[in-house]
C-alpha cells in the first residue's frame, strides 16, 4: 500500500504545482503535468509479474510471442483472441528489448499519457489536480490489470475532445485505434450521438427517459435474451450471459453515490445554467487556479471561456448522463465481470465530474469539499484493492532489475 500512496501524492503534487503554473508560463504548467504522469508510468513498468491478474493471463505470453515472431504481419495474425494493435504494440517495443517490463512501462506511458492529455482539454472547466487524483484513486488499478481495455479507454478519452473541435479525422483515427486495442472501444462511436443529442435537445426529461430505458433494458434483459434465444436468433454460447433474477449490484452503485448526489443537486450550476456563488474573473489564493475557474488570466494565455470548442451547457449534460450510465452499466457486474468492464467508459467522466463538482460551490466550501474528495477517493482505493483484492494489485511487489535492457536477438 505505502508505494501506490507515495508515488499518488507526489504525483497529485507534482500536477497541482503545475495547474498553479498555468497562470504564469502555459509551457511549464504543461511540462509539470506530464512530469506528474511519469510517477504512476514507472510504477508499473516496475512492479512484479505477480502484480495484476492478466499479466499471467495474456501480458507476458503476448510479449514473449511477438519476441519470437518474425514479422508485425505475424504478430498480429497470431493468437487472434488478442485484438491486433495490442500484439503490434508489443512486437514494437520487443524490437528494442526481450524485457517485459519495458512493454507495460509503454503500456502504462500511453494509459497516463492519454488520460492526461484529456484532462489537459477540459482545464478551464475542471480541475486537471482532482481530475489526477480520481484517476489515481479509481481506475490506475486497473490500468495494471486489464491492460488492453485500459488503452482503448484512454485513447477514447482523449479523442473525445477531437470530436468537440470538430476534428473528425483525427476522431476517426483515435476511435479506430482504440477498437483495434479492445473490441468495447466501439464505445467511442457511441459518445458523439450522446453529445448531439444533448446539444441539439435540451429539455432534461429527456436524459431521464434514456436513463429509465437503459435501467430497464439492463435490469430487465435477462428475460429478453432468454425469448431471443428460445427463437434461436442469437447462438447457444449466449446462454452464459443470463442471470438468475434481476441483475442489481448493490455495492458498486451504493459506493458511487456520495458524490454524484451532489452533482444531481447542482445541475442546473454544473451545466452552466446558473452562475457559480463567487466566481471572479481573477482566481484567489494559492489554490486559485485548481479550485476556482480563474478566467483567461489565471492560466497567463489568450484563451477565454468558451473557446474550448463545446458548448458547456451540452457537455455538463453529457457528463451528467454519463454518470448515470455508468450506474445502470455497472448492474452488469452481477452478471459477469467482463460485461461489467463496459461501464468504466462511462466512469472516466467521473474524473471531470468530481473535480468540476468542487468548482462550482462557494469559495470558501471548495477547499473542505476538496478535501472530503480527496478522502473518499483514498477510502474507495483501500477498500476495493487491499480489502476487496480487486485486480490483484496488492500488496506491490518490486521487481529489481526492471530497468535492464535486455536486447533482443532478431529471429532469423
Amino acid at each position: 500500500m505505502v508505494p501506490y500512496l507515495i508515488i499518488f501524492i507526489i504525483s497529485i503534487l507534482v500536477c497541482a504545482a503545475g495547474e498553479w503554473a498555468l497562470r504564469r508560463n502555459r509551457a511549464g504548467g504543461l511540462l509539470l503535468c506530464c512530469v506528474s504522469a511519469a510517477f504512476p508510468v514507472f510504477l508499473a513498468g516496475a512492479r512484479e509479474y505477480t502484480v495484476g491478474t492478466d499479466i499471467a493471463t495474456y501480458g507476458n505470453y503476448v510479449f514473449k510471442a511477438a519476441c519470437n515472431a518474425r514479422s508485425l504481419f505475424a504478430c498480429v495474425r497470431a493468437q487472434r483472441e488478442i485484438d491486433p494493435l495490442y500484439k503490434a504494440l508489443a512486437y514494437i517495443v520487443a524490437r528494442f528489448t526481450n524485457n517485459p517490463h519495458w512493454f507495460y512501462f509503454v503500456t502504462a506511458l500511453i494509459i497516463c499519457g492519454f488520460t492526461m492529455a484529456g484532462l489537459w482539454y477540459y482545464k478551464h472547466w475542471c480541475s486537471i489536480t482532482l481530475g489526477w487524483a480520481c484517476f489515481l484513486f479509481l481506475f490506475y488499478g486497473d490500468t495494471l490489470n486489464t491492460m488492453r481495455q485500459c488503452l482503448a479507454l484512454a485513447v477514447v478519452f482523449a479523442a473525445f475532445p477531437f470530436f468537440l473541435e470538430k476534428k473528425y479525422i483525427r476522431f476517426a483515427v483515435f476511435s479506430l485505434a482504440a477498437i483495434l486495442f479492445h473490441v468495447t472501444g466501439i464505445i467511442a462511436l457511441v459518445l458523439p450521438v450522446v453529445y448531439l443529442l444533448m446539444k441539439k435537445t435540451p429539455p432534461r426529461w429527456l436524459q431521464f427517459f434514456l436513463i429509465i430505458a437503459c435501467m430497464g433494458l439492463i435490469l430487465f434483459y435477462s428475460p429478453l435474451l432468454r425469448i431471443v434465444l428460445q427463437m434461436n436468433l442469437l447462438p447457444a454460447k449466449f446462454y452464459r450471459y443470463i442471470a438468475r433474477g434481476i441483475a442489481l449490484a448493490l455495492n458498486p452503485t451504493i459506493l458511487r453515490l456520495p458524490f454524484l448526489i451532489p452533482v444531481i443537486m447542482y445541475y442546473d450550476r454544473f451545466c452552466g445554467f446558473r452562475e457559480i456563488p463567487g466566481e471572479t474573473a481573477a482566481a484567489a489564493g494559492a489554490f486559485g487556479g485548481i479550485l476556482s475557474h480563474g478566467g483567461a488570466e489565471s492560466y497567463g494565455d489568450a484563451e477565454q471561456a468558451g473557446e474550448e470548442g463545446f458548448d458547456r451547457n451540452a457537455l455538463g449534460m453529457f457528463v451528467v448522463l454519463m454518470l448515470l450510465l455508468e450506474i445502470c452499466t455497472v448492474q452488469l457486474r452481477s452478471v459477469q465481470a467482463a460485461l461489467y468492464r463496459i461501464s468504466y467508459y462511462f466512469g472516466y467522466y467521473r474524473f471531470i465530474a468530481y473535480s468540476r463538482l468542487v468548482r462550482i460551490l462557494r469559495r470558501d466550501n471548495r477547499v473542505i469539499v476538496a478535501a472530503a474528495l480527496l478522502c473518499y477517493l483514498a477510502v474507495l482505493w483501500y477498500y476495493q484493492n487491499v480489502i476487496q483484492g480487486n485486480n490483484q494489485i496488492y500488496p506491490y511487489v518490486y521487481s529489481p532489475g526492471w530497468f535492464q535492457l535486455d536486447i533482443p536477438v532478431m529471429p532469423e
